[in-house]
């Protein structure tokens, strides 16, 4: 068990178990072992196996039969949008990819933003770009930012492709996300989603917009995204 030992034991469960999955040592088909064995091997009780294994089963690694146990399925890939710590976090650098399609610019809020704004946001103005990020050469998240312009000098000059917004904040700027709140709905893909995620138009794919307040009065991030959960689950831990 790799994780610290301030981790949760269902969690070193489930970790532990989608590493072996992944590797390949418990193949589709194969049984996981039985709870009362792996209360054994973590020291634990049967009530926490079985939460491990109810997250196992909720993104996609297993499924429960009766009287047989923990059947490994075809497991999709987790994707942590939901994460505050930001897409990258969630994913892993390994398999992340992004293209930006329009660099970071200095402009006026739209007026017909998504967000309310007070009157020094407004006054500051925002920084807008747009990225479509891929997982495994896959396009999967299409995302429009906004940061209000306050205190983010030369900030069009950061590669936004290599680093994580967030990593670029928190290293150069000093900033970081204290708290946020996302709104989600299922929607179908109109023609230019649909094309930025080489999906059919109308199928069907995440749609989020996300507010997210910094350590520095004023100074939010808001984002417009969409994602495609065709090979990939929305995750994240709380």
């Amino acid at each position: 068990m790799s994780k610290s030992e301030s981790t949760p034991i269902y969690k070193k469960v489930i970790d532990d178990l989608k590493v072996l999955i992944d590797k390949g040592e418990y193949k589709k088909g194969d049984l996981l072992p039985s709870e009362n064995e792996l209360s054994k091997t973590y020291h634990t009780t049967r009530v926490t196996i079985r939460q491990a294994l109810a997250g196992l089963i909720n993104m996609g690694y297993i499924t429960r039969r009766h009287g047989k146990g923990s059947i490994v399925s075809e497991p999709k890939n987790g994707l942590g949008i939901l994460s505050l710590s930001g897409v990258t976090a969630g994913v892993g650098d390994k398999k992340l990819s992004t293209v930006i399609l329009q660099k970071p610019v200095k402009q006026n809020w739209p007026v017909d933003f998504f967000h309310d704004l007070n009157p020094e946001q407004l006054k500051a103005g925002c920084i807008f770009f747009i990225r479509l990020r891929y997982i495994e050469e896959r396009p999967v998240l299409y995302e429009e930012t906004y940061i209000t312009n306050l205190g983010l000098a030369r900030f069009s000059t950061k590669n936004l492709k290599q680093r994580s917004l967030f990593r670029i904040l928190k290293e150069d700027y000093n900033l970081v996300v204290k708290e946020g709140e996302q709104k989600i709905w299922a929607v179908q893909a109109d023609k230019n989603i649909a094309t930025l995620l080489e999906v059919k138009k109308n199928h069907p794919v995440v749609h989020m917009k996300r507010s997210m307040h910094t350590n520095v009065k004023d100074l939010n991030i808001y984002s417009v995204l969409y994602c495609n959960t065709e090979d990939n689950f929305l995750q994240d831990y709380f």
